[in-house]
């Protein structure tokens, strides 16, 4: 286990997981040299910069558009669109020198910074975009960093949920509700699962698969596909412990059929090994 695994590992392993330190640790397995501190110390000073900016707002909806103003139009943050899939839009150290991102990332930035300036914020995890919330005693603000900020209306929201589907769907509130840094950083490791998956770089996907299973040992489905991974690698013990490991906690699923064939044809397969 090299070293940023193992502290990743070992902030996994806490409550609560902390975001910066845990997206950086993400980035520095494809970093090794990377010094976490230079980017958590970037982060307090975008506050320090933007103190007196925020600070101006008499109320949480100004003190969020100034926020917006700060970090989209003074220091340039914007969304990645023309190469989305680029993996350095997950990774929080290239977000802040290059000032581009996807929606995760950029929520990150606007969650760290934020936070830092004594706004109530939180991460939400919405259906294929992930958005930030501010809230305070009058209710609450839905902020999209990915659209430099934007604080959306209810229409908005549904407009979004019907372009998600590709029809109308009834806004739920579960899919506004707010997330905590464990769930954040595993929805930007599935991000890089799939973009890794979809290039078949199997090394890097399975990474990705290892450390979603440290923040959510409990995740099936990424346990079956992690086992399924293994197979394909030829990690024969491994997918065979994944997969066991699968059938003991969920005996009834779905996929449990085929997870049982799994076993036997690798019980077979480790066998010959030794």
């Amino acid at each position: 286990m090299n070293d940023a695994r193992r502290e990743f590992s070992n902030i996994a392993a806490r409550e609560p997981v902390p975001l910066a330190r845990g997206a950086l640790l993400i980035a520095k397995e494809e970093y090794p040299d990377l010094d976490l501190e230079t980017y958590i110390d970037r982060l307090a000073e975008l506050a320090r910069e933007a103190e007196p900016i925020v600070r101006a707002g008499a109320d949480t909806v100004e003190r969020v558009q100034l926020l917006s103003h700060f970090l989209f139009e003074l220091k340039g943050f914007d969304g990645n669109r023309d190469e989305f899939s680029d993996p350095r839009n997950s990774f929080l150290n290239d977000v802040l020198n290059r000032r581009l991102g996807i929606p995760i990332t950029l929520s990150i930035v606007y969650l760290e910074v934020g936070r830092r300036l004594g706004l109530n914020l939180y991460g939400v995890s919405f259906p294929n975009h992930f958005l930030v919330k501010a809230v305070d005693d009058r209710g609450e603000l839905i902020i999209d960093p990915f659209s430099s900020g934007k604080i959306l209306d209810l229409d908005e929201i549904r407009a979004r949920l019907t372009q998600v589907y590709g029809q109308p769907v009834e806004l739920q509130p579960a899919m506004l509700r707010a997330v905590g840094s464990r769930h954040i950083l595993a929805r930007v490791l599935r991000n890089l699962k799939l973009i890794y998956a979809g290039a078949s770089d199997w090394p890097r996907a399975l990474a990705a698969l290892d450390r979603i299973l440290l923040l959510d040992p409990r995740s099936l489905e990424e346990l079956a596909e992690r086992a399924a991974l293994f197979e394909r690698l030829e990690c024969f013990k491994a997918a065979l412990d994944d997969y066991q490991s699968f059938l003991s906690q969920a005996p009834e699923h779905p996929a449990a059929e085929a997870a049982r064939e799994a076993v036997m044809r690798l019980v077979r397969q480790v066998a010959l090994i030794n």
